[in-house]
Formats: C-alpha cells, sequence, structure tokens
C-alpha cells in the first residue's frame, strides 16, 4: 500500500526557480484568483510571494541624472 506524503517545499527539493519564472507564476496565480485571500493562499502553496510578481524597477541610464 503506498502512502501519500505533502509534496516538499522547493527549497528543500534543490530545485529553484529563476526570477522570471517566479515573476510570471505570481502574475499567472494574480490573474486568476477570485480575490486577495484567493491570491495569497495560491501564492503560499506555490512557494511564491505577492513580490515575487512585481517588476523589477528600471535601472538609470548611463550619463543621466536623476536629480
Amino acid at each position: 500500500m503506498r502512502r501519500h506524503t505533502a509534496p516538499r517545499p522547493l527549497a528543500e527539493t534543490g530545485f529553484d526557480l529563476t526570477h522570471e519564472q517566479r515573476y510570471h507564476g505570481a502574475r499567472v496565480v494574480a490573474s486568476a484568483a477570485n480575490d486577495a485571500d484567493d491570491c495569497a493562499l495560491l501564492l503560499a502553496v506555490l512557494g511564491l510571494e505577492p513580490a515575487d510578481g512585481i517588476a523589477n524597477p528600471p535601472l538609470p541610464r548611463p550619463g543621466r541624472s536623476d536629480g
């Protein structure tokens, strides 16, 4: 008889996602979620965080000053 066990978190498997994979995964989850609570639950189950869905801010362009 086979026992069912909970899947191991990614950190324990030695497998990690790239920043781009985490970003796209979080965005897909957010677009499919029914509400904020549903989104948070789905992200947690997948080992993702809300911040994974935020794009990196653009880098300053060389030769330009912001001030």
